[in-house]
């Protein structure tokens, strides 16, 4: 029944391209930096949630409901947010996440000249 809580006056948009048609990306070189990757999940069956083919314990009380998930990947942590009925969103877990590449604060000088 969470559906009867959405916002009704959300409008859709139409996205505005914000790179040029040309632009391409090697991602090969691409940094990881300093920020906020989010998620939102479906609990499993178990009580589970699972973030990039990772499984995380977030509580049975939790099964059937939607979670959102944040990896912070300056502090290398994943912390696991619900909505309640009273729509106030509180923090449910947090896990250490290891991160196994460099993670690059963007005042770095890689940033400086471009990739």
């Amino acid at each position: 029944m969470r559906w009867l809580l959405k916002n009704k006056g959300l409008k859709e948009i139409n996205p505005k391209r914000m790179l040029p048609e040309d632009c391409t990306i090697d991602v090969n070189r691409l940094p990881l930096v300093v920020g906020k990757i989010h998620f939102t999940r479906v609990v499993d069956s178990g009580g589970h949630i699972s973030v990039l083919n990772e499984y995380f314990n977030v509580g049975e009380e939790y099964i059937d409901e939607y979670a959102w998930a944040t990896i912070e990947t300056g502090k290398q942590t994943l912390v696991v947010y619900y909505k309640d009925k009273d729509l106030t969103v509180r923090e449910i877990k947090k896990f250490d996440y290891g991160i196994c590449e460099a993670v690059h604060d963007r005042k770095d000088s890689i940033f400086v000249h471009g990739l």
